[in-house]
């Protein structure tokens, strides 16, 4: 592997500093607001808790390529400042809705209805920005920055998450998430002028939607990726909210040692991704996310021959390396193997990838660790050779094996 080039390692523009300012603030309110649903959710029973969850993810994936379209059509930033607005309101007038009502199921269904609606134009423009703020080169230590936050918030918002409900219920927590995309917003009107204008109204909306499919699945090294990614992802995100809590009760392991697995993991990745941020990305990015693919491969076959719990604790490690590896180099070399004015169509599409790959993964994966002649780690093993077989075949690849970032 050849060291970054010099490009790589210049600073990233202070904008994009400011942006990542806001958005972490704004996750972490998210990240609050989505373990309040789910609690106050969750007393209602499990079957009303699945279904609200799921009115909150069919209308984002029902709009998402509409989400893109529109992004790209009158640029990303002001559908972002328009997305967080509206999320401000939904969860201001939600605090005295809830002091007055209290969390009825109408009001869970309602309010998830309406944030999975927004959250279809929200999250392809908001993935968009860290390409339409620093230059190409510097997107993969960009996106590293934002992931290094990430895996910190995601322990944290909940912990937040935790305190507010124990202390005001779904209130508290809409209270706060207003807060946080009030911030939001402010920043986002700190940064208008900051962004070339990339929107376009040149043709109709279901032409861009189909321009914009075709960007993402007409050129060669942006198909090879994204059916990677999205093959990879039915196998791969299920391990934090699915397979690791499932090895755990195999194990009889309490939850407080699954949520160690699950944080290890997650220190995995964070180690990847601290290594982008400070030196750049690699000059052959498709061989070595791939390599990650690999290794993450290694770390799931340990977790299914591995009892003991330090081992399993480094099964979990090495995972989470691989996926870091394999996701900190793919997501920078989508981002830059379409132009500008694709950015919020293409995350549009690989939004709706990830989700459709979990609809279809999650339940198959749940069903076959039900198996008693398979069971999680049967499971573990057949995902970690699945994994090793996507790597290899994405090798045998020309345009993924000579591709660059810049």
């Amino acid at each position: 592997m050849t060291p970054p080039t010099e490009p790589d390692t210049q600073r990233i523009p202070v904008r994009y500093w400011i942006w990542l300012f806001g958005a972490v603030v704004s996750l972490l309110g998210d990240l609050t607001m989505t373990f309040a649903i789910g609690w106050s959710a969750t007393q209602h029973g499990g079957r009303v808790a699945g279904l609200i969850l799921l009115l909150a993810a069919a209308p984002r994936a029902a709009l998402l390529l509409i989400g893109g379209a529109v992004g790209d059509r009158f640029g990303a930033p002001r559908v972002l400042l328009v997305s967080c607005t509206a999320m401000f309101l939904v969860t201001a007038a939600l605090v005295p809705a809830s002091a007055a009502v209290g969390e009825p199921i109408w009001l869970l269904v309602v309010l998830a209805l309406v944030v999975g609606v927004i959250d279809a134009f929200f999250l392809p423009s908001s993935r968009s920005m860290p390409r339409l703020l620093v230059p190409p080169a510097q997107v993969p230590r960009a996106l590293a920055s934002f992931q290094v936050i990430g895996v910190v918030f995601a322990v944290s918002g909940t912990a937040v998450g935790g305190v507010l409900v124990n202390w005001a219920g779904l209130t508290a927590a809409a209270g706060f998430d207003a807060l946080t995309f009030g911030i939001m917003i402010v920043v986002l009107i700190v940064l208008r002028g900051t962004t070339a204008p990339h929107g376009a109204r040149t043709t109709t909306m279901f032409r861009s939607i189909v321009d914009g499919v075709r960007a993402a699945f007409g050129r060669p090294l942006t198909r090879a990726l994204l059916i990677t990614m999205t093959i990879a992802a039915g196998l791969l995100i299920p391990m934090d909210s699915l397979l690791l809590p499932l090895l755990a009760r195999y194990h009889h392991w309490d939850a407080q040692t699954a949520g160690i697995l699950i944080a290890t993991r997650s220190l995995g990745v964070g180690v990847v991704s601290i290594r982008i941020l400070m030196r750049g990305a690699f000059q052959r990015p498709g061989i070595v996310a791939m390599l990650g693919l690999l290794l993450a491969a290694v770390g799931f076959i340990g977790l299914s021959a591995l009892d003991r719990l330090p081992l399993t604790i480094a099964a979990a490690v090495v995972s989470g390396i691989g996926v870091g590896t394999f996701t900190g180099h793919v997501l920078p070399l989508l981002m830059n193997s379409v132009e500008r004015e694709y950015q919020s169509r293409l995350q549009s599409v690989i939004v709706l990838c990830q989700s459709l790959a979990l609809v279809v993964m999650n339940p198959i994966l749940g069903s076959l660790a039900d198996v008693s002649s398979v069971g999680i780690t049967g499971v573990c093993l057949g995902i970690g050779i699945a994994a090793a077989l996507i790597g290899l075949v994405a090798l045998s690849r020309p345009v993924i094996r000579s591709a660059t970032v810049s």
